[in-house]
């Protein structure tokens, strides 16, 4: 067990579960705002939708349904112009599976959205799930 986690044992002892949630968060590298329970008010359960969430939902998610590649590469040209600070790779990313819906790589397309989901879809709702998109 490491000595931050044990550490946070020890604090939940003294300090109640608010400290014990703190300590917990900052042990295991979960953004302050997490750890604290940020309110975002939007992107949960009976919430509206978050700015990208509310993009992602209506016009990417439109776009790959459709299997237009036209309609896909635009999408992702337009995430490949929005990148957010501290994920180096977002417009890369974006820009590989444009050009590869250009190309009437559908799969490909989507297979970048997948990996720039699995890299940094916790972090941006996490941190910057209420930002303007």
């Amino acid at each position: 067990m490491s000595m931050k986690l044990m550490g946070a044992m020890i604090m939940s002892v003294s300090m109640g579960f608010a400290g014990a949630a703190w300590a917990v968060g900052e042990a295991a590298g979960v953004p302050a705002s997490v750890a604290e329970g940020k309110d975002f008010g939007c992107g949960a359960k009976g919430q509206k939708a978050c700015p990208m969430q509310g993009w992602m939902k209506t016009v990417m998610q439109s776009a790959t349904t459709s299997g237009d590649g036209a309609k896909i590469a635009s999408a992702l040209d337009y995430v490949a112009s929005k990148p957010p600070p501290g994920m180096p790779k977002w417009v890369a990313i974006s820009k590989d599976g444009a050009e590869k819906a250009k190309k009437g790589d559908i799969d490909g397309a989507k297979a970048s959205c997948k990996a720039c989901h699995d890299l940094y879809k916790a972090e941006y709702k996490a941190k910057l799930r209420d930002a303007a998109f």
